[in-house]
């Protein structure tokens, strides 16, 4: 499952939860579903986080950045 499916699923389990008629049993079967996919969720975030900090650290010093002067011309 891609992380927006996995994300929608999360949205509609936790607006099933905040839901007052809801049974024990089934808030718990929710509840159990839904931890594995947040925690999921997160994992795939923390990786694409980390696949970004090594992009930006692979390019640090590849631009030079140069005063921009307005008057010259």
């Amino acid at each position: 499952m891609n992380i927006e499916k996995s994300l929608k699923k999360l949205e509609e389990i936790t607006g099933r939860l905040e839901q007052a008629d809801l049974a024990l049993d089934e808030a718990l079967a929710l509840f159990e579903e839904g931890l594995p996919l947040a925690a999921s969720i997160k994992e795939e975030l923390d990786t694409a986080k980390l696949r970004i900090e090594k992009v930006i650290e692979t390019t640090k010093g590849a631009f030079d950045l140069e005063p921009f002067d307005l008057d010259s011309g």
